[in-house]
C-alpha cells in the first residue's frame, strides 16, 4: 500500500537531513580544529626539545592567535617567558592558564609565587588563600603564604595558617619549625620550644631547630640544656663556629675561662667574621688577652663604651649574651 506524504511532512523530514548534514560537517571541521591544535602542541614540544627557544616562542604566540583557549599552549609561553627572565609576561601567561583551568593547583601556586617575587605580596596572598581554599592539603602554599605573613609581621595571621595545614600535614616537621619561628618573634619562648622540639623529634638531621632551641635556653637561662644543644650543632658545618661563639659565652657565664679561651678561638677559626660579635660583647673582656685573631699576629680589640664596661664590671657579664 502506498502512502503519500504531506508537503509539510516533506519539508520537516529536508529541514531534519539538512541539520544532520550540518551537524556532521561541524563535528568534521571542529575534529579537525582538535587535530590542528594538538599537532602544533606536538610540534611546540618538538622544538623545545630541540632547544629552538626562538622558533618554538614565535609559533607558539602565532599558535596563541590562532587557539586563543589552548591551555597547553599558554602553558608553554608562560614557561618560556619565566625562563627568559620575564616575570611580568610569564605572569599574564600563567593567569591566563588558571582561567582556563582552574583544577591546575600548580600553576595557582605559581602564580602566586611570582606575584610574591615581584613583591607584590597582597595579591599573593589572596592567590594562595585561594588555592588552599580548593586544596587545603597543599603544602607548598601554606608554606609560602606562612612566610609571606611572617615577612610582613603579620604573626598571628601565619599562626592560623600554619595551624589549619598541620590538620592535613601533622608530621610535616617544617610546619613545627616555622610555628616555632613565629612564637619566637611574639616573645613566648615556652611555645617556641615545644613546636622547636616537635621539628626537632619529626627530623633528627632538623640541625636549625636544635639551634633555635639553644638559643631559647640561653634567654631562658637554662645553660645546661643550651650547651647540650649547642654542642649538637657542631655536626653541622654551617652552624659550627656560631655554636662555638655560643658555647664560649655558656662557658664565661659558668666561671670556666679556660674552656671560654678554647671555644671563641675554635669559633675564630672556623668564622671570622664572629671578630665583630665579639668585639662589641662586654662579656669577652675577661679573656680579651687570650684570644687570637687566626693568622694573624694581633689580639683583639674590644669596641665598648665606659658605659657597657661599667655595666659588664658590676653584673660579671651573666646577663650580656646575643
Amino acid at each position: 500500500m502506498h502512502v503519500e506524504l504531506s508537503v509539510l511532512t516533506k519539508v520537516i523530514i529536508c529541514v531534519i537531513i539538512i541539520s544532520i548534514i550540518i551537524i556532521a560537517i561541524f563535528a568534521i571541521l571542529i575534529r579537525k580544529k582538535d587535530l590542528i591544535e594538538k599537532f602544533g602542541c606536538l610540534k611546540l614540544k618538538f622544538l623545545l626539545m630541540c632547544n629552538k627557544t626562538e622558533e618554538a616562542k614565535k609559533y607558539a604566540l602565532k599558535m596563541s592567535e590562532k587557539f586563543p583557549k589552548s591551555y597547553v599552549i599558554h602553558k608553554r609561553l608562560a614557561e618560556m617567558y619565566e625562563k627568559e627572565g620575564k616575570l611580568n609576561l610569564a605572569l599574564d601567561e600563567y593567569i591566563r592558564v588558571v582561567e582556563l583551568n582552574e583544577q591546575d593547583f600548580d600553576v595557582h601556586y605559581k602564580v602566586a609565587f611570582l606575584l610574591e617575587k615581584e613583591q607584590k605580596n597582597d595579591e599573593a596572598i589572596i592567590m594562595l588563600q585561594d588555592l588552599l581554599k580548593m586544596k587545603p592539603d597543599y603544602i607548598d602554599a601554606t608554606k609560602l603564604l606562612g612566610e609571606i605573613l611572617y615577612e610582613e609581621e603579620r604573626f598571628k595571621e601565619a599562626l592560623s595558617v600554619y595551624t589549619e595545614a598541620l590538620k592535613y600535614n601533622p608530621i610535616e616537621y617544617d610546619l613545627y619549625y616555622s610555628m616555632g619561628m613565629v612564637y619566637t618573634r611574639l616573645n613566648d619562648f615556652q611555645k617556641a620550644k615545644e613546636f622547636y622540639e616537635k621539628a626537632a623529634e619529626l627530623n633528627t638531621y632538623l640541625h636549625n631547630g636544635q639551634y633555635k632551641l639553644a638559643l631559647i635556653s640561653m634567654i631562658q637561662g637554662e645553660l645546661d640544656e643550651a650547651e647540650e644543644y649547642f654542642t649538637s650543632c657542631l655536626q653541622i658545618e654551617c652552624l659550627e663556629g656560631s655554636a662555638y661563639y655560643y658555647l664560649a659565652q655558656i662557658a664565661l657565664i659558668k666561671g670556666e675561662n679556660a674552656k671560654a679561651v678554647n671555644y671563641i678561638n675554635l669559633a675564630l677559626e672556623i668564622d671570622k667574621t664572629i671578630e665583630k660579635k665579639i668585639e662589641k660583647h662586654p662579656l669577652f673582656l675577661s679573656i680579651k688577652d687570650e684570644i687570637k685573631i687566626p693568622n694573624e699576629n694581633r689580639k683583639i680589640e674590644m669596641k665598648l663604651s665606659e658605659k657597657e664596661i661599667k655595666v659588664n664590671k658590676v653584673k660579671g657579664g651573666d646577663d650580656r649574651w646575643r
